[in-house]
């Protein structure tokens, strides 16, 4: 982290939401502490910086947030050369997942994105013009992310809980990707995302639905409690064997059906359209990547649309947008009213309305 980032006063103590001081002890040339301590004005709890990263996480966590976290460090340690230049970490991509925001929503904002991984979707965010981008991630993918975003004068990596972040209410777009359905409570970890975003902010996020994925739910969950503990290099060999039909299929059945008007028909009869059609645009070590993300974590929960729905309800959120994608997920967006009942009134004034995509919302 840099000592500007540290001035900002964005960060917070987890114990007592007092204020935080950096000391450096090791600082490199592009101006970042590498080593150093946040140490908290009014408890005196200290938080290290260790590789550049303030390292603000739980003292505890239950063992199968434990083995989640150290399951998704490994793989995005092991993705790292296969996404940064790939198509999966393309800006249509992260557009399609954030629907219906668009890249000028980004200009001089604060931008928070829960659980960044290895920072792909962060340099997209720094790349619109966000003023701030503050990425977040419990894992070790944290040492990645930095090195991957120690360029962008504008971004910050933190290691730290999505159920128990370190941040003030300063938060003007936040985003999670992915992500909230592997912590041990989905639901509660959006609405304290929600608690950090100033009045007139906004939320996305993007969740498995359980609509259209039974068969995952019935038959792979249960197989997942076993390929979770499997010794991971063995898990990521096996995913690539799978990785070969899914792409034999998406690149030689699906996507010539979707390209196709004469063989619109087939669509109704293939298994899982929309989703293998959505793969079918990525390649073979890609796809070994996303069937090693589904195998790997303990923790994977699957959300009905109502339960997605009244996650923004319950946190205050308005004009909230909820569409489904690939045919078995969903994503949504909202605002924050502009005055917080409960909170002090602000002066803000109003923040635009982000312009829709004409994307098709169910790719």
């Amino acid at each position: 982290m840099r000592a500007a980032h540290a001035d900002l006063n964005i960060l917070t103590c987890l114990d007592c939401d007092g204020a935080l001081s950096l000391s450096a002890s090791e600082t490199a040339d592009d101006g970042h502490v590498m080593t150093g301590a946040l140490r908290c004005a009014g408890c005196g709890r200290s938080y290290p910086v260790v590789r550049g990263v303030p390292r603000m996480v739980p003292r505890r966590l239950l063992s199968t947030v434990s083995d989640t976290v150290d399951a998704f460090g490994y793989q995005w340690k092991q993705a790292n050369t296969i996404l940064k230049g790939a198509r999966f970490s393309a800006p249509e991509v992260f557009l399609d997942f954030i629907h219906p925001v668009q890249p000028e929503w980004f200009r001089d904002k604060v931008v928070f994105d829960g659980g960044c991984g290895i920072g792909r979707f962060t340099i997209l965010s720094a790349g619109f013009g966000a003023r701030l981008v503050i990425g977040v991630d419990l894992s070790e993918a944290v040492d990645v992310a930095f090195a991957n975003t120690r360029h962008l004068q504008t971004v910050l990596i933190v290691q730290a809980d999505m159920l128990q972040l370190p941040l003030r209410r300063a938060i003007d777009y936040a985003f999670s990707v992915a992500v909230l359905h592997h912590t041990s409570n989905p639901r509660g970890a959006f609405l304290h995302m929600a608690t950090k975003v100033v009045p007139g902010g906004s939320v996305s996020a993007w969740v498995y639905g359980r609509e259209n994925n039974g068969w995952i739910i019935h038959v792979v969950n249960p197989v997942r409690r076993v390929t979770s503990r499997v010794p991971r290099p063995l898990l990521l060999a096996l995913a690539h064997l799978v990785a070969i039909p899914i792409t034999l299929l998406s690149h030689g059945v699906y996507g010539p059906v979707a390209r196709r008007p004469a063989l619109r028909p087939l669509r109704h009869v293939l298994f899982y359209f929309d989703y293998l059609t959505f793969l079918a645009q990525f390649g073979y070590r890609e796809h070994a990547i996303i069937v090693f993300d589904h195998a790997v974590p303990a923790i994977a929960e699957y959300i009905p649309r109502d339960q997605f729905a009244e996650w923004f309800k319950a946190a205050g959120l308005e004009d909230v947008v909820i569409t489904m994608r690939g045919g078995n997920s969903w994503r949504g967006y909202a605002q924050l009213p502009h005055v917080i009942i409960g909170s002090p009134a602000t002066a803000q004034s109003p923040a635009p309305r982000p312009m829709l995509t004409t994307r098709p919302t169910g790719s």
